[in-house]
């Protein structure tokens, strides 16, 4: 597995308190899980359905500005226990099929509970995103018995192309100064709807690949 490593502040420290390591300890099995699945897809002959990951914990800034809109108390209690994304895992994939074959592949992890799913790509947003989103919880090994409330997960996966138009689009998300804002934000749809059409065209290529060979 890539050196696990995850950008947490003092800010995070303080207010998850004893629940960052709940957070951390999901990624780190999740990631741990992956890493198996893949060197095994690998040694069956296959492609590694995975390119990269990156993973996160939200920022306390952002926590609590989520659980103001939501009118609910700025606690690392109500984080937890409301809030689906505390913990993030984004998988990044070479190709479209391999998205699915990836979550599918997260479905037959043994222990873990697929609480919710969000297709984007077939039903992308209105700004033309698309990913593939599973939240889940699985059991924490280190834990001698299972905490009181879920600790969730979510996965997000996106092609190569998905994840640098997202990197973009979140730039311009947050940079509300930006002259011509509208504009910018239709030729962003724009390039995403190629992106979507590139990903296909890439895809045809590869299964025309597998057919020559």
């Amino acid at each position: 597995m890539d050196d696990f490593m995850i950008d947490v502040t003092a800010a995070e420290r303080d207010f998850y308190g004893g629940g960052l390591i709940l957070l951390e300890g999901i990624i780190l099995e999740f990631l741990s899980c992956m890493e198996m699945i893949r060197r095994y897809q690998v040694s069956l002959g296959r492609s590694d359905p995975v390119s990269s990951w990156q993973a996160r914990i939200k920022r306390a800034s952002s926590m609590r500005e989520k659980l103001r809109r939501r009118s609910l108390p700025e606690t690392a209690e109500t984080a937890l226990s409301e809030i689906r994304d505390a913990a993030g895992v984004r998988l990044v994939c070479p190709f479209v099929e391999d998205i699915y074959r990836t979550a599918d592949l997260i479905r037959a992890i043994p222990g873990i509970r697929i609480h919710r799913e969000k297709d984007y790509i077939r039903s992308p947003k209105p700004n033309g995103y698309r990913s593939f989103h599973m939240v889940v919880t699985l059991p924490l090994r280190f834990l001698p018995e299972a905490p009181a409330e879920p600790v969730w997960l979510e996965v997000q996966l996106r092609t190569i192309a998905m994840d640098c138009w997202a990197s973009i689009e979140h730039r311009v998300k947050y940079k509300r100064e930006v002259p011509e804002q509208k504009l910018i934000v239709q030729e962003l749809k724009r390039c995403a709807d190629e992106i979507a059409s590139t990903d296909l065209s890439l895809q045809t290529i590869r299964e025309l690949i597998e057919t020559l060979k």
